[in-house]
């Protein structure tokens, strides 16, 4: 790589990090986040299933099977039921997965701020015959009125989602589900119109061999706040302990999801701009029992971009920031040490 495409991926981490599509002019501060003092809650649910984590998943995991085991009607509004695609169920998306789980979000209303809720789902290897479903929920409660109405909502959310998960298990061991519960109440006034109506979602999908064990290279480079050496940028955990729920000064980035091997973050919502739902999914993958590969998957809508010339650069200028810190990642898991970091320009 020579100089001037180092001082140039660096310049856009910089640009990347502040962020990317910021409609004010350069060196200007990004614009107030639209909840600027957020409080995020997480609910992380189990129950376990007397049959192996890959048999439960292929019963339960796949992305509208929501319909089954909350017994509501799910279908699959966009995409192919991988990163990206859309549901009927909350207009949800699918914003990052692994091998045995998935998270989900749901997108911005144009009569709320948006509270970033998040949920995980995970089969979890217990034995070769046994396992375990996780259900993390992770959302913003600071725009409820009070603490009575943040424990009522607590409450019902945890109702919600034990029932489901007891559901997933029944299925899972091959049972038949009980006839679900009578809907109260009658019809009301339907949800605000989406902030986007007509998304486009993008991904791009990143992978590189790397020669250590899975479990090795993730307690090198996995934890949430490691961006700030595998970039080389500055970081520091705003709030939180590095888990779910937890804020980095990185972007200003949230914890959504993890599991033992991965980790999911989004960035907030500001305030000049529409939210384009920007996810990044870090994930050690086994591949040998002395070799990984480390997959970082990244979502975002660029439906907001002026025209299809502009979608092409920023996705390839995003492709080769994260090539190279795959890449810096791969090195320091393998006991390497990375170069110094490219200059910063004056335009920074």
């Amino acid at each position: 790589m020579n100089e001037d495409m180092r001082v140039s991926l660096f310049a856009l981490s910089v640009v990347f990090l502040a962020p990317i599509l910021s409609a004010q002019r350069p060196g200007a501060p990004p614009a107030p986040y639209a909840v600027p003092n957020p409080a995020y809650v997480t609910i992380p649910l189990e129950i376990k299933v007397d049959r192996p984590a890959a048999e439960v998943w292929k019963r339960v995991g796949k992305y509208c099977d929501i319909g089954e085991w909350l017994q509501i009607p799910c279908t699959i509004v966009s995409g192919d039921g991988g990163v990206g695609t859309v549901r009927s169920v909350g207009g949800e998306v699918l914003v990052g997965e692994t091998q045995l789980s998935y998270i989900y979000t749901q997108r911005v209303r144009t009569d709320q701020p948006y509270n970033l809720y998040h949920g995980t789902i995970e089969a979890r290897p217990l034995t070769p015959t046994t396992s375990k479903l996780l259900y993390t929920l992770v959302y913003d409660n600071s725009m409820l009125a009070d603490d009575t109405a943040r424990e009522k909502d607590t409450a019902q959310r945890t109702a919600m989602f034990t029932r489901a998960l007891r559901n997933m298990k029944t299925l899972a061991e091959g049972g038949t589900l009980p006839a679900p519960p009578a809907r109260g109440g009658g019809p009301g006034r339907g949800p605000a119109p989406y902030a986007i109506p007509n998304p486009a979602y993008v991904t791009i999908p990143l992978e590189i061999t790397v020669n250590r064990p899975a479990a090795e290279v993730w307690k090198r480079v996995g934890k949430f706040c490691d961006i700030g050496e595998w970039l080389q940028v500055p970081c520091t955990i705003v709030s939180g302990n590095g888990d779910v729920g937890s804020l980095r000064t990185v972007g200003g980035a949230v914890n959504v999801g993890q599991t033992e091997l991965s980790l999911t973050y989004a960035q907030r919502e500001r305030t000049d701009q529409p939210y384009n739902l920007w996810h990044g999914t870090i994930e050690a993958r086994p591949v040998t029992a002395t070799t990984s590969k480390l997959v970082y998957t990244l979502l975002y809508d660029n439906s907001i971009l002026a025209d299809d010339a502009a979608r092409e650069k920023e996705k390839a200028q995003r492709t080769a920031m994260f090539t190279r810190a795959l890449q810096n990642m791969k090195t320091l898991a393998e006991g390497g040490t990375l170069p110094p970091p490219p200059a910063r320009g004056d335009g920074r």
